[in-house]
C-alpha cells in the first residue's frame, strides 16, 4: 500500500513530494499516510 500512496500522491503533486514531505513535515506525512490507508484498505 505504501507504494500506491507514493504513486498516487506524486500524481497529484510532483515526483518526490512524499519523500520531501516525510523529511520536512513528518507529522503531516503520517496523517496523510494514515488517511490514505484508512480510506483505501480493503
Amino acid at each position: 500500500m505504501y507504494e500506491q500512496f507514493i504513486a498516487l500522491t506524486n500524481q497529484f503533486f510532483w515526483e518526490g513530494y512524499v519523500e520531501q514531505l516525510a523529511k520536512d513535515n513528518p507529522g503531516k506525512f503520517q496523517r496523510e499516510l494514515s488517511d490514505f490507508l484508512n480510506t483505501y484498505q480493503c
